[in-house]
């Protein structure tokens, strides 16, 4: 491209009255070569490229992230009994109330907050410590305590406070909740409206908070490894952040780019002026 332009730079000097606009000519190519750089190839836009020859056995991870309760956890928790008036007594709703867990404020207000200390309280039970523990463990716990107070006692236990944040070139950027056991990047980025233009799916960042200290990973979804990456599959408290491309600081920058050339071309067009005047 740049031995074109300087050929054809070389063939107005020698014609008349065009020897003048060479600097001009020069400047107007440099131009459309620089959009062309910021365009977005067809590759680029392309997720999961060549996952046509991996083993189908390979597509997910085998060793899939298990949560640990966390404190501030929001718990269902429901222990059933023979007895009615038992069951009722110990759940914090009534058994014909299950309607009421339609909206995120319900949640907060029945469901079963994980204290600081890392314990939930339940009635007739007493507090049990389920920070640390998987569901599966925490609903162990909940279940032995149950067998001392109760009879024939079945414990239900779900997570209700998976929530997770996406934000960046996305389309709807916000905090979303998860009524699922598992989520994936790709789930959660299609619930955000997937990326916008801008959007660069070489660099999506997850971050992960744990009891140890904040984890991060780099994703790429244009690389089929990406569905055998620890970052794939997303926990609660999880943050999605997708990074722009380069073309979009191009496009913030069109009315500086737009000014900057129509005063070049101005000022070029002035000594244009000057020079046949003289």
């Amino acid at each position: 491209m740049l031995v074109v332009i300087k050929n054809l730079i070389n063939y107005t000097e020698n014609i008349p009255g065009l020897k003048k606009l060479r600097s001009y000519l020069f400047f107007s190519i440099s131009i459309a070569v620089f959009l062309l750089s910021a365009c977005t190839s067809h590759k680029e836009l392309v997720y999961l490229q060549e996952t046509g020859d991996v083993p189908p056995e390979h597509f997910y991870p085998t060793d899939q992230p298990e949560y640990k309760i966390q404190n501030q956890d929001v718990l269902y928790i429901k222990v059933l009994t023979l007895n009615q008036e038992v069951s009722d007594l110990v759940n914090s709703t009534p058994s014909y109330s299950s309607n009421l867990f339609t909206n995120e404020a319900s949640l907060y207000i029945y469901g079963y907050d994980v204290s600081d200390s890392g314990y939930v309280e339940i009635p007739v039970i007493g507090k049990v410590e389920v920070a640390g523990k998987t569901i599966s463990q925490a609903k162990q716990a909940i279940q032995e305590k149950s067998n001392i107070y109760l009879k024939d006692a079945t414990v239900i236990l779900k997570l209700i406070s998976f929530k997770y944040s996406v934000f960046g070139e996305v389309l709807r950027p916000g905090v979303y909740y998860n009524y699922n056991n598992q989520l994936t990047v790709l789930e959660a980025i299609s619930m955000a409206g997937n990326l916008t233009d801008f959007g660069n799916r070489e660099k999506i960042t997850v971050i992960r908070p744990t009891r140890q200290g904040t984890q991060t990973f780099r994703l790429d979804l244009s690389d089929k490894n990406i569905l055998t990456s620890e970052g794939f599959f997303l926990l609660p408290n999880d943050i999605v952040y997708v990074e722009p491309t380069k073309g979009k600081s191009f496009r913030v920058n069109i009315p500086t780019f737009s000014l900057l050339l129509s005063s070049v071309s101005t000022f070029i067009l002035l000594l244009n002026f000057i020079s046949i005047q003289n």
